[in-house]
């Protein structure tokens, strides 16, 4: 899963499925709790799995972007925004990760691999894709 992006890294590309395809192929799901999201960009909620809402501390599964964001390290918060408001410009796939801080969990890395739909047509403006984050893992003994 991505393995090779660092906290605060991710990409954006024109919206085509070879990009998605291929950020999505990257993913082990056996390491990995895989969570779908989406966006609803006429009125900024976005729609959390129940894991993803609790990760980032979410009160409810629907939230704004700034509850979104907010549960992000510092660091990493230009790169996800820059990336969400490139994606709500043309049609996009993008990818990127960063760490979650959370006041009762320790820190954890959070990927993202995600798609814009817009269509001026039939009046579908979304952002939809996973959110994926590492299981905990047993200790082992020595």
């Amino acid at each position: 899963m991505l393995r090779f992006m660092t906290p605060g890294s991710g990409a954006i590309q024109p919206g085509h499925l070879g990009a998605h395809s291929a950020w999505m192929d990257h993913l082990d799901e056996s390491d990995y709790f895989v969570e779908t999201w989406r966006c609803d960009l006429a009125s900024g909620v976005f729609h959390l799995g129940q894991r993803t809402a609790a990760l980032l501390g979410a009160s409810t599964q629907s939230c704004g972007i700034v509850d979104l964001v907010r549960a992000y390290d510092g660091r990493d918060r230009a790169t996800v925004l820059n990336i969400l408001e490139q994606a709500t410009a043309s049609p996009s796939s993008f990818c990127f990760t960063a760490l979650v801080r959370s006041p009762a969990l320790k820190a954890a890395q959070l990927f993202c691999v995600g798609r814009s739909l817009l269509d001026a047509s039939t009046g579908e403006n979304m952002l939809q894709g996973i959110f994926a984050f590492p299981r905990e893992r047993p200790a082992l003994d020595a």
